[in-house]
């Protein structure tokens, strides 16, 4: 029998004394097909030979845009560029790839828009021009938004980035700089802009949401236009504490970050006081160190079982003793819209059965094309896999 996960997690907010320690995975090698999927669904090599392959977009005509970065590892070639990948002839498998921009710095979110592809830099925001079937940027990028604090402790670089068309909206993550730490108002929170009609931001900067350490997969719930987003919390706690989360967020909604998790849990690593903004406490909380990266909530036909709710996409632990994540999980929500706090797997193996150290890679953003199918970026394996409905 399959034990959901929102059971384990309860086991972790016992106390555990001890301290998270490292143990980052070793990639290896696949000789068999090794990703498991529901019944009903079936799961092939989409693209292979992608270096650090981070986020997706998929263009109106389903070309596939996939940013290419990294910096935590020690590797001088790491891209910093945005490919473009096509399907002509609708196998499931892409055989057309083409370099659309390297003129990046630490890209993550991208977003299509206002006639434009939108890249999230660590520092800035840019967009060019783009029409269907295009290859290549044309020109130099547009700088849309610059002064983002940049980099951050570990991933935390990462901006990711959301549109609210019918708002004219553009919201913006933002992680911290340090694992745990009393730092700006620009740090650990989840900004929004207005936009024009054109996709320029029209006004200042709002901080919609804050003491989020770090924020990254952004997402509105169909039912409700809330807004949800993938938040990994801060390390060395111990192997149980405390845990990530995926939650709704709304304008003025804080998260406890640096002082308290969880609500009013505190973290006695901070000497000084917090403020006495109450603490809003997580729609779903995940294992702790199971990093939630992208978010996609179903409403392909393709997946009818799951229509209306989340897909959560979990890179996995490097700081517990026991390895937890590299999955791909189902958030449940009711037939309000409403989250209800349990989750399940949906697609597994990046973790082999009993291994405590070897993976064979990493899951990271994921998107869906216009047949319904699902794409998931595997950023370690340079790969993207596609899940669809059995034939």
């Amino acid at each position: 029998m399959i034990i959901p996960l929102f059971y384990l997690v309860l086991r972790d907010f016992l106390p555990d004394p001890s301290k998270s320690v490292i143990l980052v995975p070793k990639l290896v090698p696949f000789t068999a097909p090794f990703l498991k999927v529901p019944a009903g669904y079936r799961v092939n090599l989409f693209a292979e030979g992608l270096k650090a392959v981070r986020m997706i977009a998929v263009a109106p005509n389903d070309d596939v845009f996939v940013v290419q970065t990294r910096i935590e590892v020690k590797d001088p070639h790491l891209p910093h560029q945005v490919t473009v990948l096509w399907d002509a002839d609708k196998d499931g498998v892409a055989e057309g790839r083409q370099l659309w921009s390297d003129k990046l710095f630490m890209p993550f979110g991208i977003q299509f828009g206002y006639g434009h592809l939108y890249v999230a830099n660590t520092g800035s925001i840019v967009r060019w021009p783009y029409k269907d079937g295009q290859h290549v940027a044309e020109g130099e990028a547009e700088t849309v938004l610059d002064g983002i604090p940049q980099n951050g402790y570990r991933n935390h670089w990462t901006r990711n980035i959301l549109f609210d068309l019918p708002a004219n909206k553009l919201y913006l993550t933002i992680g911290s700089e340090q694992n745990v730490a009393v730092e700006g108002e620009r740090r650990a929170v989840v900004e929004s802009y207005d936009l024009d009609s054109g996709g320029l931001i029209s006004g200042n900067k709002n901080l919609y949401a804050s003491g989020m350490r770090n924020p990254i997969g952004l997402a509105f719930q169909p039912k409700t236009h809330e807004l949800f987003a993938n938040v990994v919390e801060r390390d060395y706690l111990g192997d149980g504490l405390p845990p990530d989360y995926v939650t709704s967020i709304r304008q003025g909604d804080y998260f406890g970050w640096p002082y308290r998790y969880m609500g009013t849990h505190l973290d006695s690593r901070i000497k000084v006081p917090g403020p006495d903004t109450p603490v809003k406490v997580p729609d779903f909380p995940l294992q702790a160190h199971s990093t939630p990266i992208d978010i996609k909530f179903v409403m392909s036909p393709q997946f009818p079982e799951l229509a209306g709710d989340a897909l959560v996409s979990l890179h996995g632990s490097q700081n517990r003793s026991r390895l937890n994540g590299y999955q791909v999980i189902r958030l449940k929500f009711d037939a309000k819209g409403r989250p209800t706090g349990r989750f399940e797997p949906f697609i597994t193996g990046w973790l082999p059965r009993g291994s405590n150290k070897e993976i064979y890679g990493r899951p990271a953003g994921m998107a869906f094309l216009h047949d319904g199918s699902l794409l998931i970026a595997d950023d370690w394996g340079g790969r993207i896999w596609r899940v669809s409905r059995s034939k």
